[in-house]
Parts: C-alpha cells; structure tokens; sequence
C-alpha cells in the first residue's frame, strides 16, 4: 500500500515537468513568447527543484516525509492555477518555474527514503516498483494531458489538472504513514531473530548526518548523479532532433523515445532487487557503462533500424542508472533517515539534467552537428563509471551513529 501510493504521488509530481513540451505551442500562439523564452520557464523550475532538493530532503527527515507533502501539495495547487491565470511571461517563470520547482522537489525527496525504511528486507523489491511509476506515469499522463489541451486549452487543464491532481494526493497522503513504526507495525521482512537490531528507524540528528558528510561515497553519489544526468538528458532533448536531422520523420523519431520508456521499465524494476541481492556497485557499475557505450551507435545512425537499435540497448542500462541509488544508501547508511543524504543527491541530478539538456542546443547552433553532444554524453556516463569503483563496497554499513 505504501509503494503504491508513493507511486502514484510521483505519477502527479512527475507530470509537472514531463507536460511540458506540449504547452509550448499553445503559449507561444497566446502570448506571443518565443519557444526560448518559455523554454526558459522549465530551465528555472529544473534548477529550483535541484537547489531545494536538499533542503525538501532535510524537511522530511526533521518534520516527516507526511507533512513535507501536505506542504508540497499547497505549493503544486497555488502553482498550477496561478500557471493557469499568468499574464506574463515574469509571473510564467515565478508560478511554473519557482512555485511548481519547489513543490517537485518536494514530492520526489521525502517519498523516496520514507519507503525505503519501511524494509527490513526486500528494500530493492519495493523501490523497484516504485521507480516503475517514473516510466509508466509520465506515459500515461502526458497523453491524457495533450488530449485535454486539444479538448480544453492549456489553461482549462491546468485547473483541472491542479484541483484533481491536489485532491488525488490528499487521498494518498490520509493513508500513508512516515514509517511502519508511526502505524505501529514492524519493517517488511523483519524476523524474530533480528532481535532488536534494526528494528526501529533513528530519529535524525545532526551528529548522524555529519558522519554520513564525512564518508567519500556521499560526495561520491552526488558526483555519481551529476554525471549521469548530463550523460542521458543530453539524449532524452536531442535524439528525436538527431534523428530527424537525420530524414526520420517525427512520428519515426518519436518512437525512439517510447521504446526507452518501454524497455527501461524492466530495468527500473529489476536493478533495484539485483542490487539489493548482490549488491549495488555491480550493477550500477554495468549501468553507467552501458549508457555510456551505447550512446556512441547514434554516431553513425542513420536509418530508423540504427536509431530504434539504439534505443533497445541504452534504455536498458538507462533505467538501471539511478535507481539502486536508494537502496546503496540504505546499504551504506541502514535505516538512518535518508532524506537529506538523498536531497543532496539529488541536487546533483538536477544541475546535471539542467547542463545536459540545454548543452545539445547550443552545440548544434555551433557547429551544425551533435556529433560532439554525443561524445559528450558517452564520456560523462563512461567517467560516472569509473566513479562508482571508487564506492566503498555494500556488505556493511560505512557508518556508526552517535545517539
């Protein structure tokens, strides 16, 4: 019950930023805005969410992932219906880029090592089927979203969109408990010979959290995110306008992008449980590599065969790439809030996803070709490879909290 509702929150969280390509048109015939000054709006709402991951992540581990949301969850409806009613393009970049910026951050931070401690065991069973969500979601609402722009307008759907969407993660958030110890209960897969090991989850202080800043895997993570972002958000804005520069049509080259989604479900499910078996450095290791490696076939794609190829190898490694991250700070860190240890890293991803998706653009107005895009993808995921070997290994916790 506690995945699915995590699931279905960062469904509503996630559309914020994935509607966004379909607004564009709409507000530029409206307004009159060029597509880079509203493209611009999504730039400040990347960074805003990126530089309030941190503190979103402290807020759940001092106040509760709970009322983290409830705040989130004003913040998401102010922001949808003033986006609704903007009148110019200042208060477009105030309403959608800081308010909605903000309130992202705050429902993908707290949710994520709220869920994770509710696991004694099986940790990376339950994160996988809740980064499944972060496929499965967008595609399904981005659709239902561009159906009611034809249907309603972009504003008309903003409203509704921000009342049903608020009303839906209000219902989660009255059934959804911080911990299994706020329900009472015991952690998914404790056993009676774990004694009293483990089985509650530390109150966080700041003594804890000092000694997890102390540790080179936590600036190594952050470093891991960073790296990584830029290496798939270069390819997630520039492979549907690498392939038609290359004589794909737009239907062909959005296909592209719908096999990365499809195939990287399997991944976001299985690295999860792999990495909690096995362990997380492996397969993150085989992740960042694979995504690296298999950026360079698009160096001479051509044909739609070469692109859909393409797509079948990197989405794979793809959803792999970030999401055992939850599961190695639990293996590093046990059931020690996680939120602003996660913020952090975050913060990476997001500085990340904001230089790799604007990078693409400017070198093509450059030198008329992303072929050094591309190098720049493969190299930033090949370098977070060889990051993930300087992690310390996952059998045993890094850390000993003062109390």
């Amino acid at each position: 019950m506690v995945v699915l509702i995590a699931s279905i929150i960062q469904m509503v969280g996630s559309t914020i930023r994935n509607v966004f390509g379909v607004m564009v048109d709409p507000m530029s015939v409206e307004f009159g805005w060029s597509q880079g000054q509203i493209g611009l709006g999504y730039a400040i709402g990347a960074l805003c969410t990126a530089l309030f991951s941190p503190i979103a992540g402290m807020l759940g581990d001092l106040v509760g992932a709970k009322k983290a949301m409830i705040l989130g969850t004003i913040l998401f409806l102010i922001g949808m219906i003033w986006t609704a009613n903007v009148q110019s393009i200042w208060e477009f970049y105030i309403a959608y880029g800081v308010v909605l910026g903000i309130a992202q951050s705050i429902y993908l931070v707290p949710i994520v090592p709220a869920v994770v401690s509710w696991f004694k065991r099986g940790t990376g069973l339950g994160t996988g089927a809740m980064m499944v969500a972060w496929s499965i979601g967008p595609a399904l609402s981005i659709q239902m979203l561009a159906i009611c722009f034809e249907l309603f307008g972009w504003q008309e759907t903003f409203l509704i969109f921000g009342l049903l969407g608020t009303l839906v993660i209000g219902i989660c958030l009255f059934f959804f408990y911080d911990s299994p110890e706020a329900k009472g209960v015991l952690p998914y897969g404790w056993r009676k010979e774990d004694g009293d090991s483990d089985e509650a989850t530390a109150g966080w202080h700041s003594a804890g959290q000092k000694l997890i800043y102390h540790t080179d895997s936590f600036w190594h993570l952050i470093n891991l995110h960073f790296w990584g972002c830029v290496g798939h958000s270069v390819i997630l804005v520039a492979v549907i306008p690498m392939a038609i520069n290359k004589g794909l049509t737009l239907v062909s080259a959005a296909g592209i992008l719908s096999i990365i989604a499809v195939v990287s479900i399997i991944s976001r499910f299985a690295a999860p449980i792999i990495g909690d078996k096995f362990g997380s450095k492996p397969i993150i290791f085989l992740s960042f590599l694979g995504q690296g490696l298999s950026v360079l076939l698009l160096l001479n794609a051509s044909t739609v065969f070469d692109f859909y190829l393409f797509a079948l190898l990197f989405g794979l490694p793809y959803g792999g790439e970030g999401t055992v991250i939850p599961v190695i700070n639990k293996q590093y860190y046990g059931r020690f809030p996680m939120g602003t240890t996660y913020g952090w890293q975050l913060f990476g991803a997001g500085i990340g996803m904001a230089i790799g998706g604007i990078l693409p653009g400017i070198i093509f107005d450059i030198t008329s070709t992303y072929d050094f895009a591309i190098w720049v993808s493969a190299l930033s995921s090949i370098w977070g490879s060889i990051i993930v070997l300087m992690l310390n290994r996952t059998n045993k916790m890094i850390v000993e909290y003062s109390t």
